[in-house]
This record gives C-alpha cells, sequence and structure tokens, in this order.
C-alpha cells in the first residue's frame, strides 16, 4: 500500500493532486481546515470510483495539530510515500499597506506548515524511500509588484526545497513545482481580459489543478531531488 498525504486537499491544486494520487492507486490522506464540505463531497466521489481516501481536519499554521496529524498517520498508516505540501494562502497589497498580523498569517500558512509537515513526515517518509513535492509559485522564482508578502513566502519555499534535498538525501527526495496563475478560487475575482493580460504580461500560460498535479505526480515519483519547476 502506497500512501500520499496531502495538505490544503479539499480543492483547487490539492484536490486534483488528491485525485492524481487516488487514481494512481495510492491511499490519499486528505487534510483540510476550513471547507469540509468540499473535502466530504472529494472523498465521496473519489469513493465512488474504488479509490482509498481518508480526511484528516488540521490547521497546519499551527505546529500542535501539524503533530497530531503525524502522529495519527504513523499510527493507522504506520508509513509515508508521499507528501504534498499544498496548503498556502494568497496576499495582495503594496509593502507599506502590510500589518504584521498579516505578513505572520502568510508565513504561518505558507511557510511553517511546509516546514513542520516536512520535520514530521521525515520518519515515515524515510520507511519507505518517499518523497516530498512543496508547492511553490513563479512567483517565489521572479517576484512581482504589489506580491511582495506572498511571493517572500513562496520564495522561501523554493529555498526550503533546495536544502532539505540535501539535508534528506539520499533517503528522501524533495522537490518543489511553481506554477503561474492557475484557474483556482484564488484568481477567481479576475476577468478573463485580466487573465489574458497577465499571462500576455508574463509570458505564461492559465493552468487548471489537473495540469499542475500531473507535475506533482511525476516529481513526487521521479528520481530528482532538490528541483523547483517553472510552470510556464
Amino acid at each position: 500500500m502506497k500512501v500520499c498525504l496531502v495538505t490544503g486537499g479539499s480543492r483547487g491544486i490539492g484536490a486534483a493532486a488528491a485525485t492524481e494520487f487516488a487514481r494512481a492507486g495510492y491511499t490519499v490522506i486528505v487534510n483540510y481546515n476550513r471547507s469540509e464540505d468540499k473535502a466530504l463531497a472529494l472523498r465521496r466521489s473519489l469513493s465512488d470510483e474504488g479509490r482509498d481516501v481518508h480526511l484528516y481536519k488540521a490547521d497546519v499554521s499551527r505546529v500542535a495539530e501539524i503533530d497530531d496529524m503525524f502522529l495519527w498517520v504513523g499510527k493507522y498508516f504506520k508509513h509515508l510515500d508521499v507528501l504534498v505540501n499544498n496548503a498556502g494562502i494568497a496576499y495582495t497589497a503594496q509593502c507599506q499597506d502590510v500589518a504584521e498580523e498579516d505578513f505572520d498569517r502568510v508565513f504561518d500558512v505558507n511557510v511553517k506548515s511546509t516546514f513542520f509537515c516536512c520535520r514530521d513526515a521525515l520518519p515515515l517518509l524515510a520507511k519507505a524511500n518517499g518523497s516530498v513535492v512543496n508547492v511553490s509559485s513563479v512567483w517565489g522564482v521572479e517576484g512581482s509588484s504589489c506580491e511582495s508578502v506572498y511571493s517572500a513566502s513562496k520564495h522561501a519555499i523554493v529555498g526550503l526545497t533546495k536544502s532539505l534535498a540535501q539535508e534528506f538525501a539520499p533517503v528522501v527526495r524533495v522537490n518543489c513545482v511553481c506554477p503561474p496563475i492557475v484557474s483556482t478560487d484564488m484568481c477567481a475575482h479576475l476577468s478573463e481580459s485580466d487573465i489574458n493580460e497577465f499571462c500576455k504580461a508574463h509570458g505564461v500560460r492559465l493552468y487548471t489543478p489537473e495540469q499542475v498535479a500531473k507535475d506533482i505526480y511525476s516529481l513526487a515519483v521521479g528520481g530528482e531531488t532538490g528541483k523547483a519547476l517553472v510552470e510556464k
């Protein structure tokens, strides 16, 4: 039995990744925090296909809840083959308008959760010579105006990925994806014209969550480590 845990797995890229691994034969653990209805609907849909899906509610910005989640995984599943650190939030503001609590919230959800999930998952991943795929962003490589806090958090994930790839080697592989604009709830406020202008200005294309999920899966099962896959 191969086991995959996806944080922030109830919707968007997370739900697509959970579906990708479930259809590849993995037992999938979907972590969610607030979107319980969507998590239940995803489990029901995949269960109807004969897939093995489990739900775990935890706020991964809180280390105590991360600790409890991985104790639960260890108790019931004994090992972990893949960890997908997808949980994240967007934030747009000019630097001078950023409050400390907003900065802390972005880093808690995007960075702290990724770091401590990797820390707690390591013993379980090591049992299976498993892999980690972190979800960064093209802004984790390039940066963008009015995205300073978000970009800084996604830069941190790229740096963390490259560092842990060396630290965990050769037992556990660590990679990340850096998608551009993706058709999820995060960009639901953008018009088609806004998206077209964005893609043209930055030389990227609009991705679907399913396309990102396929790249996540490829990195998880491939032989590379320390790669930040910039999707354009």
